[in-house]
């Protein structure tokens, strides 16, 4: 979890911000949208090399805004005099360039909404491409160590992201336009109300349905237009 000292976020979040403006500049400049993926992708694995290149006793040119933030990964990582300490700072680093990127884009008016579907699809395939592309570099055996945790930070963001930020997506979605699960065993959302019955959230309960038969909805021309449960 990227639960970070608050005085190391201050410092990342000023490169964070830099690398976020670089995506966004991007995006807006090349007319894209969707391809925000490719953007996240090259920029994390830049991020990712250059700190297995750190790591291992190599020097790398601060070239770019992913270098820089690098940089500053591994040097905060150095005060708690651990191997591992940098893995935090770089889940955090990853979680927020996620958030504040689309936020960016909504405040430059390009995009009326920070999170949709589509932004969590292309934003999970991105962490994985960049995962998979780092898992096959080739490196001496005692530095496996670094591409294990890098690698294993990536999925833990992707997971998390599903987790913290999809799940309640999906939750206020089944609210608006209804479930699209009909199979026997899948979990529903539950209200969680205060003692005044007011609605504060979801929950999701396992349930098993009883009854499992489904029906076919059909229109006045009999085509079938959806399914229910009964």
């Amino acid at each position: 979890m990227p639960y970070i000292p608050q005085e190391d976020r201050i410092i990342l979040n000023r490169k964070i911000d830099k690398l976020a403006e670089d995506i966004v500049y991007e995006l807006v400049k090349n007319g894209e949208d969707a391809e925000i993926s490719v953007r996240y992708k090259d920029k994390i694995i830049d991020l990712c090399e250059t700190i297995y290149s750190l790591l291992s006793g190599k020097n790398k040119a601060r070239k770019t805004r992913a270098e820089e933030l690098a940089y500053e990964i591994v040097n905060l990582s150095k005060k708690y005099d651990y191997k591992g300490a940098w893995l935090g700072e770089l889940n955090y680093s990853l979680t927020m360039l996620i958030q504040v990127v689309p936020y960016k884009m909504v405040k430059t008016g390009n995009w009326k909404e920070e999170f949709k579907y589509w932004i969590y699809a292309q934003t999970v395939g991105a962490l994985e491409r960049a995962a998979s592309k780092i898992e096959k570099k080739k490196v001496p055996k005692k530095n496996e160590w670094i591409i294990d945790g890098i690698v294993g930070v990536l999925h833990d963001v992707k997971d998390e992201y599903k987790r913290r930020v999809n799940a309640a997506y999906e939750a206020f979605q089944i609210k608006k336009s209804g479930d699209c699960y009909i199979t026997p065993y899948h979990t529903e959302l539950e209200e969680v109300k205060d003692e005044k019955g007011n609605i504060l959230g979801w929950r999701e309960v396992e349930k098993d349905f009883k009854n499992k038969n489904v029906e076919e909805v059909k229109d006045e021309k009999g085509n079938v237009v959806g399914w229910k449960r009964i």
